[in-house]
């Protein structure tokens, strides 16, 4: 073999090697593509070499980010085999809260014309994940700058307590009134429970001595039928002392809870309260809630962006245990369900936060202070209680439609007075 030979070998060999060099380390490819050109305002974190995705699956990548005319254009790569048709909508989205960013692609209707070469379309521009959580840290930052300085919503949560504390003042004066009858029934209750549990301690003994024959009624009794009709009048008359006691034992564990929130949406500037009475009976697993949502006067001028209907009632039926509370009934008067979860129950510091969802008023249809209302009333947010009492949390209103960020404040206590009342009434019922 000549040296000519040898080196024209050496040379392709090489050739060879340096082109697929190029093809699996410098990212070259052979894939036929395609150009688009996708206008944006802003594309903060976009690398060039992102993936384009349609329906999860990578379509071609982003060949380069410029500035023309004073937009933002995005050229991409798209495979030639893959087809975008005209309505398409392109935006971009991260993978997570800290991931990498990329285009998504919704395609458009497959009967549209698909795009071609260096076709220009809009992008649709979504608020970034990081700027989202940089306005509500800038929203909370507000609402602490409010209360620390005694801002507008310090001023009303002042007036709120002082309304709370007038109705626990009258609650108060009428329990005050309420006692003298309640330390009666009570005593009167004790006193017959122990009278009932000598006189089941008398009949037993009577009954021994029945069925012994002996003494007076035991010789009247020897005959047989008049022996078995007594002994039936006295296991009834166990049977309903038993009863009795039951009552007592489950008026004792009848609970009453007073529930007041207190809403405040920074950006519309507005204010709403709700108060109601939650009674858990004696079942373990069932409660009750009764009372009024957005307390306020109906003649009053709506400001722009008030969407808040007021005084609607709110009765709800549930079950609940000690990770959930499921409810359903009219939810700030239209019919709904709600659900409140405690996942982290069994963790220390993480059992304080509950999650909640209310999804109510399903046929909406109406108008509101001028905006036009169609869609459900889907309500959440998450709540931290700082002690048995009180709670704060932050939560979205209304977020298929007004989608309105607020802050709530919750107080919550048992009244034991009128958990005694309802248990009173619970027991005259059953009977």
């Amino acid at each position: 073999m000549t040296a000519e030979t040898k080196l024209g070998i050496f040379t392709i060999l090489g050739l060879v090697v340096f082109g697929f060099s190029l093809y699996f380390l410098g990212g070259l490819s052979v894939t036929r593509t395609y150009d688009l050109n996708v206008k944006f305002e802003d594309v903060s974190g976009l690398p060039v070499k992102a993936p384009v995705k349609l329906s999860g699956v990578e379509v071609g990548k982003v060949k380069k980010i410029k500035i023309e005319n004073g937009d933002v254009i995005v050229v991409t790569e798209i495979n030639r085999e893959i087809p975008i048709h005209r309505g398409a909508q392109f935006s971009v989205v991260m993978t997570g809260i800290i991931g990498s960013k990329y285009l998504k692609v919704v395609q458009g209707d497959e009967n549209a014309p698909a795009y071609q070469n260096g076709d220009y379309l809009d992008g649709v521009d979504e608020v970034p994940l990081d700027v989202m959580v940089t306005q509500t840290m800038a929203s909370i930052k507000d609402f602490v700058d409010s209360v620390n300085n005694q801002g507008a919503f310090g001023a009303r949560l002042n007036d709120t307590m002082t309304e709370v504390r007038q109705l626990s003042a009258n609650l108060n004066q009428m329990v005050a009134t309420l006692r003298p009858y309640m330390t009666r029934t009570m005593e009167n209750l004790d006193s017959a429970s122990v009278k009932l549990d000598d006189l089941m301690a008398k009949a037993d003994a009577l009954i021994t001595s029945i069925n012994n024959g002996e003494g007076v009624i035991g010789s009247l009794l020897k005959d047989p039928q008049m022996k078995e009709e007594v002994k039936e009048s006295v296991t009834d008359l166990k049977s309903t002392m038993a009863e009795v006691k039951t009552f007592v034992g489950k008026m004792s564990r009848f609970k009453v809870y007073w529930d007041y929130d207190f809403f405040y949406m920074p950006d519309a500037h507005l204010s709403s309260s709700d108060l109601a009475l939650e009674i858990y009976p004696a079942s373990g697993y069932t409660f009750y809630r009764a009372g009024m949502a957005n307390l306020g006067n109906e003649d009053d001028r709506l400001k722009e962006g008030d969407y808040i209907e007021k005084n609607k009632f709110d009765l709800r039926f549930g079950l609940y245990n000690d990770w959930a509370k499921l409810s359903a009934g009219l939810i700030r008067g239209g019919g709904g369900v709600a659900l409140e979860l405690q996942p982290f129950k069994d963790v220390d510091f993480l059992e304080r936060f509950t999650f909640t969802g209310e999804f109510y008023d399903w046929g909406r249809d109406r108008t509101i202070n001028g905006r036009d209302f169609n869609k459900p009333n889907l309500t959440y947010g998450v709540d931290f209680r700082f002690n048995r009492y009180f709670s704060m949390g932050a939560w979205m209103r209304d977020a298929l439609e007004t989608n309105d960020f607020a802050v709530k404040a919750n107080l919550s206590f048992n009244d034991q007075d009128i958990s005694s009342f309802f248990g009173l009434a619970a027991m005259a019922g059953s009977r």
